[in-house]
């Protein structure tokens, strides 16, 4: 009985690790591309064949606006991108402090009915210290500790004077280079490119796993994204002259 036992168990951890096994096959991604001429001239019409085992299929033709390297894809390699990122350091506001030091007692001068206590103003900036804000938000902060003495136009500028900027900014001049999506059922292309040069042609395939569950998985958060799923991506590519 307890072999019987041991070996419906066995059989169980095999069927397990077949389909953890399916799972990352599924993900092994692979494609080809191959144009049925090379070398071109302006304007005249390419024909691309494509195969491959991936559930979606994008060609970067390689020209202006879908460099597959200038893609959204290769430039920003999973990164946030244009994420304002401002953070005040204590070299920041030791340059600061004097400074708005002379510009507080000045300013007690002229309104001495409603003065700025100097150490509450410099205590609120010492909170701010290392701390992650948008630049807009760091001169709200800013202005509520001195409305009175600074515009919401000013702190912003004393935001970009005194804060160190940590943003990532990754968007390239003209936007991210776009491709092209593919039917998968009818993997064939056809371009004509309108400049002579030389161009790498680049077909991206992607396949997608299963959901990642974590947590309560759908009970309480109904949303998903990306993030939530593993993938397989590949590339392959052919290079084009234009004369």
């Amino acid at each position: 009985m307890k072999t019987k036992y041991s070996i419906r168990i066995l059989n169980l951890l095999s069927i397990v690790f077949l389909f953890a096994s399916c799972e990352k096959d599924d993900l092994d991604t692979w494609v080809s591309i191959e144009a049925n001429k090379t070398t071109v001239a302006v304007n005249e019409t390419v024909t691309f064949n494509m195969s491959g085992n991936a559930e979606t299929y994008v060609v970067y033709s390689g020209d202006a606006g879908h460099d597959f390297t200038k893609s959204y894809l290769v430039i920003t390699g999973g990164r946030t991108i244009d994420q304002e990122d401002y953070v005040l350091k204590q070299s920041g506001l030791d340059t600061w402090t004097p400074i708005l030091t002379a510009e507080i007692a000045a300013y007690n001068i002229l309104n001495p009915t409603s003065p700025l206590d100097v150490n509450t103003v410099i205590a609120g900036l010492r909170r701010l210290l290392d701390q992650s804000y948008y630049k807009d938000t760091a001169a709200n902060r800013i202005r509520e500790l001195m409305p009175r003495l600074k515009t919401f136009t000013d702190c912003q500028n004393l935001v970009g004077t005194y804060f160190t900027n940590l943003s990532v900014l990754l968007t390239p001049v003209g936007g991210f280079s776009t491709g092209v999506a593919i039917n998968r059922y009818n993997l064939t292309y056809s371009y004509k490119f309108t400049t002579p040069g030389t161009y790498v042609v680049t077909l991206l395939g992607t396949r997608v796993g299963d959901k990642i569950y974590s947590g309560s998985g759908y009970i309480y958060n109904s949303t998903a994204s990306a993030s939530e799923y593993n993938f397989g991506r590949n590339t392959a590519s052919v290079t084009i002259v234009v004369q």
